[in-house]
């Protein structure tokens, strides 16, 4: 017979029941998820170009046969370091530099991939081959980190990818500001005038007009005329009437013809007044 069950012994499986629990949910929140599903291999971790692609062969490993025949897939890339072509004098050769990227630019790209043959049937592991396009603007001659994530998370590790190939070539040799100065400075300037603007060039002693040489102008006929009539320089009435006066002379008599007339006259008839006033005083 088995003895009796105690209310101790019930008690002590309850908390041991309920430490199991809590130490599979802590597990279940460290570890990441997806840590376990299978394996992510680049078969292919060296690739050269051709005609601007890339072709990658990779290896997928799940822990068991997805429910359907494609599964989509994110592809995250990461780029380390770029193959840099640099001109370092002018005129020289183009040189292969490693330059490694201070903050790493990432790049996903989706896809779906295929785990089942003809036949329909699915299996856990698969091949998969895609291809990279520099055209694409992102992809070049570098060095990337790469990882896979599926719908259960992350499938495997990161995994180093190269790319080989000539990336447009770069100057990084010193520039030299001696030689061509107008051409550091702007656009080169030409004198472009024919000498139309300012009327007909003239040439020769005769100052005869020359045809003007422009392929396709007009040429002048006639002149143009005076900008300023030769009528402005004549001098109006009132400027004739006060020519030759004396300085000091600010008013014109009507009916007389000079300054020293009208003082004359004014004078006379002053006299005269004084005259007649000391008659008048006698009488």
């Amino acid at each position: 017979m088995n003895p009796p069950t105690t209310v101790a012994a019930v008690s002590a499986r309850r908390a041991f029941a309920r430490f199991a629990l809590g130490l599979l949910v802590a597990l279940a929140l460290i570890i990441p998820r997806g840590a376990f599903a299978g394996g992510f291999t680049i078969k292919t971790t060296s690739v050269d170009e051709k005609n601007g692609e890339w072709h990658i062969k990779v290896r997928i490993d799940l822990n068991r046969a997805p429910p359907m025949m494609h599964i989509p897939m994110r592809v995250t890339f990461s780029k380390e370091a770029v193959d840099e072509r640099a001109i370092m004098t002018k005129g020289a050769e183009p040189v292969h530099h490693r330059m490694v990227l201070d903050i790493p630019a990432k790049q996903i790209v989706s896809m779906d991939v295929d785990f089942a043959d003809a036949s329909g049937r699915t299996f856990k592991s698969t091949f998969f081959e895609f291809d990279l396009k520099r055209a694409d603007g992102y992809f070049e001659a570098a060095e990337y980190l790469v990882s896979l994530s599926g719908p259960d998370g992350e499938v495997g590790g990161t995994q180093r990818l190269t790319l080989k190939g000539d990336n447009p070539p770069v100057y990084r040799g010193a520039m030299d500001f001696s030689e061509n100065k107008q051409a550091q400075r702007g656009p080169k300037m030409e004198a472009v005038s024919s000498g139309l603007d300012a009327g007909p060039p003239k040439t020769g002693s005769d100052d005869s007009p020359a045809a003007a040489q422009v392929a396709g102008a007009v040429a002048p006929v006639g002149s143009g005329g005076e900008m300023v009539p030769s009528e402005a320089f004549n001098k109006t009435a009132e400027e004739e009437g006060v020519k030759g006066h004396p300085q000091g002379c600010g008013c014109i008599m009507a009916g007389l013809g000079a300054c020293q007339w009208g003082g004359g006259l004014g004078l006379a008839i002053g006299v005269g007044l004084a005259a007649a006033r000391r008659r008048r005083g006698r009488a």
